[in-house]
């Protein structure tokens, strides 16, 4: 899986008190269990910000630089996750979950610009904001969304059984 960093404002306000992480250079210097704790804190942040995200007041750059972040927090955290889960078999469940996931909506994530590779990893059309209506996203990413419910579900997982201490 090829992760691709990038230094989004969407993507630091995910990360929280852990933004230092979304660098790759430091994502180098964390221990396994900081940066799997990190990247599903951020994945779940990431989901209850879309789902509160007002995407017709948006702007094509920002819908574009809020769906990249999106992605990132995704893959970050299966990443993490697949390096922590000989640690925990709860955290490897919940990746193999979201992978899952991933692929059975990825119909309904490629309306929206996001095409998921075959090891579940997503990545975004560069002009998926253009492509697509906002009200394609709106309606993704809405709170009822049982994808994004189930995600959230599955990085609360990680979270709760991911010790940052190792």
């Amino acid at each position: 899986m090829s992760i691709s960093v990038t230094n989004s404002l969407s993507l630091r306000l995910y990360y929280g008190q852990y933004s230092a992480l979304v660098k790759g250079s430091t994502r180098k210097d964390a221990t396994v269990g900081t940066l799997s704790f990190a990247d599903a804190s951020a994945l779940r942040n990431a989901v209850r910000r879309l789902q509160d995200y007002k995407f017709e007041d948006g702007t094509e750059a920002e819908i574009q630089e809020k769906l990249k972040a999106f992605s990132d927090a995704v893959n970050n955290t299966l990443d993490s996750g697949a390096n922590y889960a000989g640690n925990s078999t709860s955290v490897k469940n919940a990746v193999s979950k979201i992978k899952n996931l991933n692929k059975e909506y990825a119909s309904d994530l490629k309306k929206i610009g996001i095409t998921v590779d075959k090891d579940g990893s997503m990545s975004v059309y560069e002009s998926a904001s253009k492509l697509y209506s906002k009200e394609k996203f709106s309606k993704f990413f809405d709170k009822d969304s049982k994808y994004l419910n189930d995600l959230y579900s599955a990085a609360q997982r990680i979270t709760r059984r991911v010790d940052v201490r190792i």
